[in-house]
């Protein structure tokens, strides 16, 4: 099975919109990271899913951003009913300075949902400061994993809100969290990612990093075997990654790294199955 841990996806009717709105934040400053920003779906749960049926993905985890402190029980029950969705899983999200955060987040919860995602550039939170933290401990207590935008973004100038020495400090605060770090443990930042791997403990997915940054192979590889591929999800950032072209080629890094056939298996979705209660 085939899980791809890390998607976008949005309501028919503001997709579109969506879109365009992220589109033009990456025009803004993508380039500095040498790339261009460009989305391959449409951004609704269809398009998601017939990229996902191209590339021969099994399953696919919607990651929503509540990116308001106002109430998102919308957000909720629409990532409710993704999550019912043949081929779709999803999880929830709520704001650090949600004022009924404790409400939402036991909404979430309740509806069967197995994580959150929390984005610091786009909801304007740092890591580890007592809004989130206060969030993540709550979260753990209902067995709930928390899903991290980690590292710089592509569509967000500075100040970086999640750097990897604030995920250090959220991990002292929640030692036993079930955190995921996105993007390899912290986008553009994988130097200090591999410094700090045994003080971070978290999984990590693979997405915009493997496939976007090839001349990095060696250095992804050696992130992978130091947190060890147990703890390692694949992933692409669809939209912003065409789903058939990322697989394939972190298939095959994969393989020339020497990673054994079971350990890609795990990577490719055995460990996200285990997650998402597959």
């Amino acid at each position: 099975m085939i899980v791809d841990f890390h998607t976008h996806a949005f309501p028919d009717a503001l997709a579109a919109k969506a879109i365009a709105h992220l589109l033009e934040n990456g025009r803004q400053h993508a380039e500095s990271f040498g790339k261009r920003m460009q989305n391959r779906t449409d951004g609704t749960n269809s398009g998601l899913l017939a990229s996902a049926g191209q590339a021969g993905i099994d399953c696919c985890l919607v990651l929503p951003i509540a990116t308001s402190a106002k109430p998102s029980s919308h957000l909720n029950e629409a990532a409710a009913q993704t999550d019912r969705t043949p081929g779709l899983r999803s999880f929830g999200s709520v704001h650090p300075l949600n004022p009924d955060w404790e409400a939402e987040l036991l909404r979430v919860r309740q509806a069967g949902l197995r994580g959150i995602k929390l984005h610091p550039e786009y909801q304007g939170c740092y890591v580890d400061e007592e809004p989130t933290v206060r969030l993540v401990r709550a979260a753990a207590e209902l067995g709930l994993y928390v899903l991290f935008h980690a590292g710089r973004d592509v569509g967000m100038p500075e100040p970086v809100h999640g750097t990897v020495r604030r995920f250090c400090r959220l991990r002292r605060a929640v030692p036993d969290a079930p955190i995921v770090l996105a993007h390899m443990g912290g986008f553009y930042v994988w130097e200090e990612v591999l410094a700090a791997v045994d003080d971070l403990h978290a999984w990590m997915d693979t997405s915009f990093s493997v496939f976007q940054y090839p001349e990095k192979a060696e250095l992804f590889a050696r992130i992978i075997e130091k947190n060890t591929p147990a703890r390692i999800l694949f992933g692409t950032d669809c939209p912003w990654e065409d789903q058939k072209q990322s697989l394939r080629f972190q298939q095959t890094f994969l393989k020339e790294y020497g990673f054994s056939e079971a350990e890609r298996t795990a990577i490719l979705g055995g460990n996200a199955a285990a997650i998402l209660g597959m």
